[in-house]
């Protein structure tokens, strides 16, 4: 339970580049696309995680609600046993497990390497499971595979969108995949809602 606590955040790691083949769309069309995705201010995403490390793999649903001021993600075994909620406000972590056990952290860096023995860029997460990079640092293009899927590489992780849908005109990820430092995650976004 204390991993699901954990893997949450990372999910958001998994949201890389919005789906577009390769050469198939104007370079400022896909500035567009994107300028639309970084200007969305709250959303709402359920669907389901997978986490893989050296050490141990499992899956769980998923439930990310973004807001201005804040994150909230719940991560939940099936029949939602286990779950886990989490609330990230700029550099401070909430994690609530359940029967009254709760951690607070302003470093969730330093709290996730403590619980989990690896790091996941919280910060960038919000941005990678739109499927474009945290502007806060540089990002490299990856090429796609078969023709179908888009990514990129940040801060030492790769991020793939491997399908995508269309949602009020914009290109959100369906399917993602991030890999990096150890770890692996695959999300499935069953649900999406934009908000404003």
């Amino acid at each position: 339970m204390i991993r699901l606590i954990f893997v949450l955040p990372l999910l958001a790691t998994l949201f890389g580049c919005a789906s577009v083949r390769q050469g198939s769309v104007r370079p400022e069309a896909e500035t567009a696309t994107r300028q639309a995705l970084y200007a969305l201010e709250s959303w709402r995403m359920e669907g389901r995680l997978g986490v893989q490390t050296s050490s141990d793999a499992w899956q769980a649903s998923l439930f990310w609600e973004h807001e201005p001021a804040q994150d909230r993600l719940r991560v939940s075994g099936p029949l939602s046993q286990g779950m886990v909620s989490i609330v990230v406000q700029k550099d401070l972590i909430l994690i609530n497990e359940g029967n009254g056990v709760t951690h607070t952290s302003r470093d969730p860096d330093a709290l996730l390497r403590e619980r989990l023995g690896f790091v996941v860029p919280l910060a960038s997460l919000r941005y990678w499971i739109l499927g474009v990079p945290d502007p806060a640092q540089s990002a490299v293009p990856l090429p796609a595979v078969s023709g179908a899927s888009s990514g990129f590489e940040q801060a030492g992780w790769l991020v793939r969108v491997e399908r995508s849908r269309d949602l009020e005109n914009r290109k959100l990820p369906q399917k993602l995949q991030v890999q990096g430092h150890g770890v692996k995650l695959k999300i499935v976004s069953d649900i999406w809602e934009i908000r404003g």
